[in-house]
């Protein structure tokens, strides 16, 4: 058993019942936030039925602080836990310590910023095909797009497939397992049902579905490291499968299982989520909107855009992360106290979960001037620190994803305002709601394509 945390040694917060806060965690969990932090400050505790303290903080240089502590005082991955049933046990997500580092150094070569311009093609041919199916002057919801999107770009450049049954398949079995997990209150239902009691059962949809996406998944991995199979181009595979350990052991079915799955989970959903935020953000804009698209112009001179266009697109890149820091998909991250930890003069007892909120940072306005206001410009006016813009996480536990996700929503975004003249309302409003674990917006986005772009004058 735990031992027992003395509340005294921890910041003030709500005194409603810890199901209740575990309920309104779930369910509004920024309204929680920000009513938390006007009444307590920048450092308060939630104490969420079932999973534990929650310390919440927003101080920029306390964020620094924990997202600099070492692995042997914080957690990451105990603190994701309730993952273990989807991602597996040799998850970069859900490890600590000496596993953690060495699960991450197989997974850092085919990740790398570097390669981002052989997975060009994936990424610009699947958002031309869908904005293109897009029906004219009908408003849809752009997070199912976005979600088929990413997805089929994961399937291409994470398993090597291309487009076809196979990969139609393997979309439509991923597809099944991860919609089981966007559920506005699985957290509730995760605490009251703990996942892992039921782990591997064939009467629970969500691992009756995963165990048949396994199935193709590792007779994949056995062909393709037999040679039945091979891809016609660089993937993420195919690199897990070269990859050796320090000790020279090659990884294993279920490491490589565990990897690919990690990539499908941390850069599937929460880019489509943050793809689908940024089209609410952006195309109501009509001064934004032209913006990038006098870049675009600028940048390409006219020619179809290419991989090497993309580096050049700097107010792009601006805007996205001006989406990402005024809409965080995952508004905090976590770390849980192994051993006493300090933090902003504080000594926390082992077992509190410290939790670094960006959705608090991103809205101080001592370091975003008006926050509220969507201004991509602060993006090139100053650089800020990974303790003052972290919607990746930071420290140790940074995302790897994290240049691949900007990589390929510049190409999206680019690709989309190319191709098509879109269109939402100004006073259309978006607010967020869970999707399972993460934040996107309520209506799903809704945009409009109203046809082709019109021509930019020189």
């Amino acid at each position: 058993m735990p031992a027992r945390i003395d509340t005294r040694e921890l910041p003030p917060g709500p005194r409603i019942g810890a199901w209740k806060q575990l309920w309104r965690f779930a369910g509004d969990p920024l309204t929680l936030l920000d009513q938390c932090h006007r009444q307590f400050g920048d450092a308060f505790t939630l104490n969420i039925a079932g999973n534990g303290r929650f310390v919440m903080l927003s101080d920029p240089e306390v964020v620094r602080e924990v997202l600099r502590g070492g692995p042997e005082s914080l957690h990451s991955g105990e603190a994701n836990s309730l993952l273990i049933a989807t991602v597996g046990r040799n998850s970069v997500l859900v490890l600590d310590e000496a596993p953690h580092a060495r699960q991450r150094r197989v997974l850092v070569p085919p990740l790398k910023g570097e390669r981002m311009r052989a997975f060009f093609e994936a990424m610009r041919s699947e958002a031309i095909d869908a904005v293109r199916a897009w029906p004219v002057n009908r408003q849809l919801p752009s997070l199912p797009i976005m979600r088929r999107i990413t997805l089929r770009v994961i399937l291409r450049t994470a398993l090597g497939l291309s487009p076809g049954s196979e990969m139609d398949r393997f979309e439509q079995k991923i597809e099944a397992v991860l919609a089981q997990g966007r559920q506005r209150y699985a957290l509730v239902m995760m605490t009251i049902l703990p996942i892992e009691r039921f782990t591997g059962s064939r009467w629970v949809p969500l691992f009756r579905q995963l165990s048949d996406l396994d199935q193709d998944l590792y007779a994949l991995i056995e062909a393709r490291r037999r040679g039945d199979q091979p891809a016609d181009h660089e993937n993420v595979l195919d690199d897990l499968l070269a990859a050796r350990h320090d000790d020279g052991q090659q990884l294993d079915a279920t490491e490589v299982r565990d990897a690919i799955f990690t990539v499908l989970v941390a850069g599937h959903d929460t880019t489509a989520l943050a793809l689908s935020w940024a089209m609410v953000d952006i195309v109501p804009r009509i001064d934004i909107v032209d913006r990038i698209r006098r870049e675009l112009r600028q940048v390409t001179g006219g020619a179809p855009f290419e991989a090497d266009h993309v580096p050049r697109l700097e107010y792009l890149d601006a805007t996205i992360r001006e989406s990402l820091r005024s809409r965080p998909v995952v508004p905090f991250v976590v770390r849980k106290t192994i051993k006493p930890f300090e933090a902003g003069g504080r000594v926390y007892p082992p077992g509190v979960v410290l939790c670094p909120c960006s959705y608090l940072v991103h809205r101080r306005p001592d370091l975003y001037l008006k926050p509220e206001r969507f201004h991509p410009d602060r993006f090139l006016e100053r650089t800020y620190g990974p303790h003052e813009w972290f919607p990746f996480g930071g420290g140790n536990r940074v995302c790897l994803g994290m240049p691949f996700a900007l990589y390929e929503m510049k190409v999206i975004l680019a690709t989309f305002f190319t191709e098509a003249r879109l269109g939402r309302g100004v006073e259309m409003v978006s607010r967020a709601r869970r999707f399972g674990l993460v934040m996107g917006p309520d209506d799903e986005g809704l945009v409009a394509v109203r046809g082709a772009p019109f021509p930019l004058l020189d």
